[in-house]
């Protein structure tokens, strides 16, 4: 499974592997401060996604872990069914991913419309960028897009005026240094100190400001044995495997956590010659981790953007890299979980707020609109309805806006009518797919023909034509035999369109 007699191969995935624990730490215990679970779960997620899911991940240079794009859903799943009912949704999810997986039914997942998933990471990003806005200034953030949006004024003026020191000013300063070291480390110009991820050196300097000067402000709280937290699903939590709505909620993380992996495995297969992808193989990796993941109190797993692409750029050669900043964290939360404990919640935060900002990506949704109108108006309706109402909704009404778009262009009656002078003629050109729910305008479009011009209707692009529409044509053809100026119907073409109808008779009628 692994080729590791490679040196120089062993070496690069060596140094790959640190990059990304180092990076993969901060974020996995951020997303489970976001989520409002001990850091623990974040962590544990990531270590199942280094390593189980790494050693049988369908692309070997993909790094999974827990997702901020997850948030908001498994917010919800607790406010509504409670914590333990939590993990018992992502091991059905890993159960669910398993099977779909085996069914060779991983590609399904990849077709989404692009319009939908940028509106659902531009929503995602706002939901986010808000909420955690409130936790990086030591505020409780609210339950919903209005409520925070009206709040965050409130919150901002009490973290700067009146300045006297208090803990959201603390926070507040916290907070615009993490997101002031990001932004400056990746614009460093050399190379070789853009190795270190600016997370990392950001978490690094707002633990240390905060410890020199003895911030009162909130940090993590982890124990002296990490492992004391493992928070393993009771037996009698499996009687409710099978509630409507545990299995909802599961297939909701399916389809979401499935669409965000096999999306990020198809655009690292573009950055990188090496990955290849094996669709339904990664599906299965995803569903073991997950349902690990759950049995243990972990969070749901994906195939995680930001850590692959920073293991891809690290020159990771094999699948070993994945696995080891799995091993790493393993051993750092097992050895020096207390070190933790330094960290202040509103870094994380920050961390996270900028990662909110960076979801919503004008130049993605600017590209839309330059391709196509009807494309960003779903990006716009998926956006909109995730702020106001969840995320699952708001991909319901992106689906819908994207369907109802493909029909109305379905329905569309594209008939081009051409004069050909030379032979006093009239040229009706059909084309695309014709049904009964668009005959009201072909019967508009053919009673406008001229009667002193020679007709004739041409089929050559056209894909379907139903019953009706051209039983209609027949009446219509029929109706124009007493003219002197001929009706040519190519009929031959249309019964392309649709074999199994008889056109022998039909065409023996008219």
């Amino acid at each position: 499974m692994m080729n590791f007699c490679n040196i120089t191969s062993l070496k690069k995935d060596f140094l790959a592997s640190i990059i990304v624990f180092l990076i993969a730490m901060p974020l996995a215990i951020g997303i489970s401060i976001a989520c409002g679970l001990p850091v623990y779960s974040g962590l544990i997620a990531a270590i199942i996604g280094g390593i189980v899911v790494g050693i049988f991940s369908g692309n070997s240079l993909q790094v999974s872990g827990p997702a901020a794009g997850l948030i908001l859903i498994i917010v919800d799943i607790i406010a509504n069914q409670g914590i333990d009912k939590l993990f018992l949704v992502i091991f059905v999810v890993g159960l669910m991913q398993i099977t779909f997986g085996l069914f060779s039914l991983g590609k399904w997942f990849r077709a989404i419309s692009p319009a939908i998933i940028q509106g659902m990471l531009a929503g995602i990003g706002i939901s986010i960028f808000l909420s955690q806005f409130h936790i990086m200034l030591d505020s409780k953030p609210q339950n919903t897009f209005f409520a925070n949006i009206a709040d965050l004024l409130k919150v901002i003026y009490d973290s700067v005026l009146p300045f006297d020191g208090s803990q959201h000013h603390h926070a507040a300063f916290i907070g615009i240094l993490t997101i002031g070291t990001i932004i400056l480390w990746n614009n460093i110009p050399k190379k070789k100190f853009k190795l270190i991820p600016a997370a990392l050196v950001a978490v690094l300097c707002a633990s240390l400001v905060a410890g020199i000067w003895h911030f009162d402000i909130n940090y993590i709280s982890l124990g002296k044995n990490f492992w004391s937290d493992v928070n393993f699903i009771s037996i009698g939590t499996f009687k409710h495997v099978l509630d409507l709505k545990i299995l909802f909620s599961a297939l909701i993380i399916t389809f979401i956590a499935s669409a965000e992996t096999l999306l990020t495995s198809n655009a690292i297969d573009k950055m990188c010659e090496r990955s290849k992808t094996d669709y339904n193989k990664e599906i299965i990796a995803q569903g073991l981790g997950n349902s690990l993941s759950g049995l243990v109190g972990g969070l749901p797993l994906t195939g995680v953007i930001v850590r692959s692409a920073a293991n891809i750029n690290a020159d990771a050669q094999t699948r070993l890299s994945t696995v080891l900043h799995g091993v790493w964290i393993l051993l750092f939360v097992s050895l020096f979980p207390q070190v933790l404990n330094c960290i202040p919640q509103a870094a994380l935060a920050a961390i996270l707020v900028y990662t909110g900002f960076k979801l919503v990506d004008i130049n993605a949704a600017k590209e839309l609109y330059r391709l196509s109108k009807g494309e960003f108006a779903i990006y716009m309706i998926t956006l909109v309805a995730i702020l106001f109402t969840n995320l699952f909704e708001g991909i319901l009404v992106g689906f819908g806006a994207a369907l109802a778009k493909s029909v109305f262009k379905m329905l569309k009656v594209n008939i081009r009518i051409e004069n050909d002078e030379t032979e006093d003629k009239v040229i009706v050109r059909l084309s695309g797919n014709i049904i009964f729910l668009q005959l009201p305008q072909l019967i508009d479009i053919f009673e406008k023909l001229p009667d002193d011009k020679a007709v004739y209707v041409c089929a050559d692009r056209l894909h379907f034509i139903d019953h009706a529409c051209a039983d209609y044509i027949k009446d219509w053809q029929t109706s124009r035999l007493s003219s002197k100026y001929p009706v040519d119907v190519d009929w031959e073409k249309m019964m392309h369109t649709y074999p199994s109808f008889k056109w022998k008779n039909f065409h023996k009628n008219s």
